[in-house]
């Protein structure tokens, strides 16, 4: 523990993503406004009337779909794994020296290795007339959801931590939150942060019996929106002590310097109406980060297409951003790739980091009118990229059970405070 306050620098990025499993693609895919959202393969289209999804399509070219030690677990961990390994190539840190290090890994979901239990149901062939067979406890000894960061901290040579977060929709940024604050306070020097989820007929079968699922396009914040469509995979990020990056030359996208969560515990499923929870994360975030509203160059919304969490957050953005709500870019990737669940937020704080890097914003495809039953005119970026200066972005991540989590990208500052051109 220390009583300064380090900065928290991002040096890392991988992806296993419905656009494509490398860092790039996935960014190039977001700038062009590519959809990965068709019609769900991974189970029988024609049991859901509603049958969209964003599925990764290249894990077969990836090297741990080969690896014979990841099939024991479930999909989320082989995930988890080939995206640690590009994020942390990206950081050129394949071989980590220190074998007293205290690096951590924390990695947040929502099903975790719930599909491991859809192939005992499918293996034993499990019903509801006859649900009992002979499992084998060897059948769930890989369940556990803590799998994901412990396999990845043991291949990975990380001593410290491995913790797995399991709030629902804003574990992803709950890893990097938590992160952050370890470091800034000197507990770490180097920790893997980020989501995982695979794709889970359990999961897939929730967001349509919720009539939560859209049948034919994600369309965020619009008029016409219709709900949202499931997305799975995982996004891990390099945190690292500022000056531990710096030392090494390490290549620094940008800076985690802001960082909040509550839970309202307005309902189980639905988000409260007034975005109170929202409200506090974002001010809190911003506190922490020592900015005012004004100075959010951009925000990385939610933004899931379906009626209750977008007017919860347009209402929250409002709140918080006032008469300037109108000035400011927004996007939703989930329009490109789903709602990737505890990958979700994950997912956006690597598009928010590229986009400080890049100053370049991703769009929000299929969005063409904004509803105007929101409190205010917004800036819900359509189509195609748009290039902005970026100095300081806001990524919200909102969770059943109330869970609400805001984090603040910035673009890198020089030792002086001013930042980096």
């Amino acid at each position: 523990m220390t009583d300064k306050m380090r900065r928290v620098a991002v040096t890392g990025v991988g992806v296993v993503s419905p656009l494509g499993s490398d860092k790039d693609i996935f960014w190039n895919g977001l700038l062009e406004g590519r959809s990965a959202i068709e019609k769900v393969t991974k189970l029988d289209p024609d049991l859901y009337p509603r049958n969209l999804a964003a599925e990764i399509k290249d894990w077969d070219q990836l090297p741990e779909a080969d690896d014979p030690s990841l099939t024991r677990y479930g999909q989320a961990v082989g995930y988890s794994v080939a995206a640690s390994r590009m994020a942390l190539h990206d950081a050129g840190l394949e071989a980590v020296t220190d074998v007293h290090n205290d690096y951590d890994v924390l990695i947040g979901t929502t099903m975790g290795n719930q599909d491991i239990v859809e192939r005992i149901i499918n293996k034993y062939e499990l019903s509801e007339s006859d649900p009992v067979k002979d499992i084998r406890a060897k059948d769930l000894s890989h369940f556990s959801a803590s799998l994901l960061s412990t396999e990845v901290a043991r291949r990975f040579g990380f001593k410290g931590s491995a913790l797995t977060f399991v709030n629902a929709c804003a574990a992803g940024n709950y890893s990097v939150g938590t992160a952050f604050d370890r470091i800034r306070t000197g507990r770490s020097k180097i920790i893997l942060a980020g989501g995982a989820d695979p794709f889970s007929r359990t999961c897939y079968t929730i967001f349509h019996r919720l009539n939560a699922s859209s049948g034919d396009a994600c369309r965020p914040f619009d008029q016409e929106r219709n709900g949202m469509v499931v997305g799975e995979g995982a996004a891990m990020l390099v945190l690292e002590d500022y000056e531990h990056a710096r030392k090494r030359g390490a290549n620094i996208y940008a800076e985690v310097t802001g960082y909040a969560l509550t839970c309202d515990a307005y309902h189980a499923t639905a988000p409260h109406p007034e975005g109170h929870g929202a409200i506090k994360a974002m001010k809190r975030a911003l506190h922490v980060a020592g900015l005012s509203p004004a100075q959010i160059d951009y925000v990385s919304a939610h933004g899931t297409g379906t009626a209750a969490n977008d007017h919860s957050e347009a209402t929250a953005l409002h709140d918080v951003s006032g008469d300037r709500l109108p000035q400011i870019p927004i996007s939703s990737i989930k329009s490109m790739i789903g709602h990737c669940m505890g990958a979700a937020s994950a997912f956006e704080a690597v598009a928010c980091a590229m986009a400080i890097h890049h100053q370049r914003l991703p769009p929000t495809i299929n969005t063409t009118m904004v509803d105007s039953a929101f409190p205010s005119a917004m800036d819900v970026i359509p189509g195609k990229s748009r290039k902005a200066p970026v100095n300081h972005a806001m990524s919200n991540a909102f969770a059943f059970g109330g869970n609400v989590s805001s984090i603040i990208l910035s673009r890198l500052a020089s030792d002086d405070g001013n930042r980096v051109h």
